[in-house]
């Protein structure tokens, strides 16, 4: 799908879905932002003719992986990003890469699938409204901050599994337990790895390193780069964070199992001596001590009841029991 948005400082955006290289660069000094969302062969033709984008650049474009960066190639800018993909599964978190040509005159934007940012900032300038329009380098912007802040609600989602996940380690935690602290643990990390690379980008531009910058624009990308880094270092604490519930709750189901095996130990300590008397007692000789007294069987169990009921005094003595 393509979109092209005509915008002049001096009137209302205009928006088609169709874009004709015969008329560029038009005549009347209009900034145009295309948008190519999936696009047919036809439409990504347009980045080779009557663009002439490098070829590297264009092989980016198509490799959906790629980390994001940014390029000078002289005339404009190539910039790689990374959005949240919100058709993924809400337990999941996948983003989508936006790729993004800045130049005199044109912003030519690519993704492969349905952006919420991009979708967001289009609507803006295309319903037919007076928007004011200051320039294309404030235009991603806009669509970079749209990108980032919707990272903002993803950390509260962890956030809400970590009171979730502090609230069974202190009530009853269980094998659910473990798979929501390193299903949540894996997101910050996910996160944190995400925006990272943003970061180095997002610097760069607001260093005012590149002509496609305009000083005026160079303080919203540095916004950019605090935005980003408030967002990693957030998602390193909650990490942190993570990794001591990790940590509780294997100390929680350690000292379950001492708990357990203290009980068992103790049971096999008393039944120890008494197993030890009535294997004494069990002995086939013909000539043993009590054997012929008419009260042995009687004497024997309250022997074997006096050594289980005084170790069971001593284990309670000793704060054992």
């Amino acid at each position: 799908m393509l979109t092209a948005v005509w915008l002049h400082p001096e009137g209302p955006p205009r928006l088609a879905e169709r874009f004709d290289s015969a008329a560029w660069p038009p005549d009347d000094g209009s900034r145009l932002w295309l948008d190519l969302q999936a696009p047919t062969d036809e439409e990504f033709a347009i980045l080779e003719e009557p663009f002439g984008f490098h070829p590297l650049a264009i092989e980016d474009c198509l490799t959906p992986e790629h980390q994001p960066k940014v390029e000078d190639f002289g005339p404009y800018l190539f910039l790689i990003f990374r959005g949240i993909d919100f058709a993924a599964p809400e337990d999941e978190l996948r983003t989508l890469k936006l790729a993004a040509f800045l130049g005199p005159g044109f912003l030519v934007t690519y993704h492969r699938a349905p952006l919420r940012s991009v979708g967001a900032i289009r609507d803006k300038y295309a319903a037919g409204g007076r928007a004011r329009f200051r320039g294309l380098d404030y235009l991603l912007y806009e669509i970079l901050d749209r990108m980032v802040e919707f990272y903002f609600p993803a950390l509260e989602t962890v956030d809400g599994e970590i009171e979730k996940i502090e609230e069974e380690l202190f009530a009853d935690p269980s094998d659910e337990t473990l798979d929501r602290i390193l299903a949540a643990k894996r997101r910050s990390l996910e996160i944190k790895r995400t925006l990272d690379p943003h970061r180095e980008v997002f610097s760069r531009l607001g260093r005012g390193e590149y002509e496609e910058i305009d000083p005026a624009t160079v303080t919203f990308y540095r916004d950019l780069y605090d935005s980003s880094y408030r967002l990693v270092e957030v998602a390193d604490g909650y990490r942190d964070l993570l990794t001591g519930a990790l940590d509780a709750y294997l100390s929680v189901v350690s000292q379950r199992l001492n708990e357990v095996m203290k009980v068992l130990t103790i049971f096999a300590t008393i039944m120890l001596p008494l197993t030890f008397i009535a294997g004494v007692y069990g002995m086939n000789f013909e000539y043993m001590p009590e054997l012929g007294w008419r009260y042995g069987y009687f004497a024997v169990w309250g022997v074997m009841l006096a050594v289980a009921g005084s170790l069971l005094w001593f284990f309670r003595r000793r704060g054992w029991l």
